[in-house]
């Protein structure tokens, strides 16, 4: 069924509202979408100075100086969004689709699961990690003070943090879209005045002197590490992009903001934290205001990265939530209920938050075992097999007779392929213990774990004779008086 078709029959008077397409999982037609070209500039700019952002500068300040880091950062931030965007991002785009859905085609109905597992772990992971910092931030402004601390304060800090996130995602839409409405243009400012204050204070031959916080033995080694967290922290955004590409206009507004703003300015703002990080010595973002700007300005820059962090982690429970009601047993579970058993994987980072926190790197690391093999199998999916054609239709169709259900709903090449991607990447790279396989001096563990796993899933999808299922046929499903139906939609 093409997507003409479909938007036609999404103009019957039984059809879903508008409000079921741009707050749930529907198709959006072009004019519900909201981004044009300047709004998808913006937008991408502000989800890309996210605060996040210092602690990926601060881990990379750990291995190399600030021109080393200033390559792996920009580089390895445009290499990541590039493979992350270009299938999803498209894909999106022009069939209205959020990320999860659009690779069905490729995992089938329940093989999808594998990625929407690994989007949760993505976010989750994320949020512990700023709440750690905000955990950190109100003791260092306790300290500040003249008060002594404890260690207790900072998980007694992520507890908060988790409450006053609570707050906000269980108030609806509109407190969340005020807070980030304030606290990205205040991120933005206070990335201008690190900037200001590192350069003026400083000077750039300091910074470029500094040497790196915790370096390994062989600078080579180091500088393989750096790039690969730089291309990591971009493939990371793969979260957002299907999100924002869906509500853009067109395929150039889908695809060049995101490189632009996600890649490029996303990795400035890294480099910020990179520089903060080498000039105070602290790998702690929360511990570089005060000695940058003073008791009263670091003060208060503490207290706005604070309360950035809980908005940043209510986003991302939020969507969180929304990506769970891909999940039958979720979909009718009240918004309130969704959200306190999403806080409840969070709750190891009050408990062990420094440890947890000294992870931060390899956590940022795994986002590329993740995400890579998954962006190489949707790249032949959606380029090579199918040649950009989806049927919409057989997206939202749980029935085996559907054209994406696969054997059990599930695609096993492509599962098999993401296996592989990640065995790939942990020979090439392995997060936790740091070594590295000679290849990588060559090849980022990324970049092998997207191509070859995408080499093997096209090579199989034609063996195994799946290659009709790259036609637009739809399902084979009952007529009834308004055209074909969905035996079993999961929507």
């Amino acid at each position: 069924m093409s997507a003409d078709a479909f938007d036609s029959e999404a103009d019957r008077s039984d059809s879903p509202t508008q409000e079921d397409s741009a707050f749930g999982r529907l198709p959006l037609l072009i004019g519900e979408r909201e981004y044009g070209t300047a709004s998808a500039h913006t937008t991408c700019f502000a989800y890309s100075i996210a605060t996040w952002c210092f602690l990926t500068g601060s881990f990379v300040a750990e291995l190399v100086g600030a021109v080393q880091g200033i390559v792996c950062l920009i580089a390895g931030n445009l290499i990541g969004i590039f493979i992350t965007t270009m299938a999803l991002g498209l894909g999106c785009q022009r069939y209205g689709i959020e990320q999860i859905d659009c690779c069905k085609p490729a995992f089938g109905q329940r093989g999808v699961k594998i990625p929407l597992l690994f989007y949760l772990i993505n976010m989750i992971g994320w949020s512990g990690l700023l709440l750690v910092m905000f955990g950190n931030g109100i003791r260092n402004i306790v300290e500040a003070l003249g008060y002594q601390t404890g260690n207790w304060i900072v998980g007694a800090g992520v507890a908060l943090g988790l409450w006053l996130s609570y707050l906000i995602v269980t108030r609806g839409v509109h407190l969340l879209s005020v807070a980030n409405s304030i606290i990205a243009p205040g991120i933005g400012i206070l990335i201008a005045f690190l900037f200001y204050t590192l350069f003026h204070d400083y000077g750039w031959e300091a910074i470029a002197a500094a040497p790196p916080l915790d370096p390994g033995p062989n600078p080579t080694t180091n500088y393989v590490i750096a790039v690969e967290l730089g291309i990591a922290s971009g493939i990371s955004w793969w979260g957002g992009v299907g999100f924002l590409a869906r509500n853009t206009r067109s395929q150039r507004n889908a695809i060049y903001p995101e490189i632009i703003q996600l890649g490029f300015s996303g990795a400035v703002a890294c480099c910020i934290g990179l520089f903060s990080a080498l000039v105070v010595g602290s790998n702690d973002p929360t511990e570089w205001m005060i000695p940058l700007g003073g008791v009263v300005m670091g003060i208060l820059a503490l207290a706005f990265v604070a309360l950035a962090n809980v908005t940043s982690t209510a986003v991302s429970l939020f969507a969180s939530g929304l990506a769970m009601r891909h999940v039958k047993r979720f979909r009718a579970t009240p918004w309130w209920q969704l959200m306190l058993l999403l806080i409840v994987p969070c709750l190891p980072f009050v408990f062990w938050p420094h440890q947890l926190f000294s992870l931060g790197d390899a956590f940022l690391a795994y986002n590329g075992t993740m995400y890579a093999p998954i962006s190489g199998i949707l790249l032949t999916d959606y380029f090579f097999l199918r040649k950009q054609k989806l049927n919409l239709r057989a997206l939202f169709e749980d029935d085996p007779s559907g054209e994406y259900y696969f054997h059990r709903g599930y695609n096993w090449v492509a599962l098999g392929s993401l296996l592989l991607g990640q065995v790939v990447y942990v020979v090439m790279y392995n997060p936790i213990s740091g070594e590295i396989h000679q290849l990588s001096r060559y090849l980022p563990a990324s970049v092998a774990a997207s191509i070859l796993p995408a080499l093997v899933y096209g090579i199989g999808m034609r063996l195994l004779a799946l290659r009709e299922s790259a036609s637009p046929r739809g399902p084979t499903a009952p007529e009834g008086p308004g055209g074909r139906r969905l035996i079993s939609p999961n929507v």
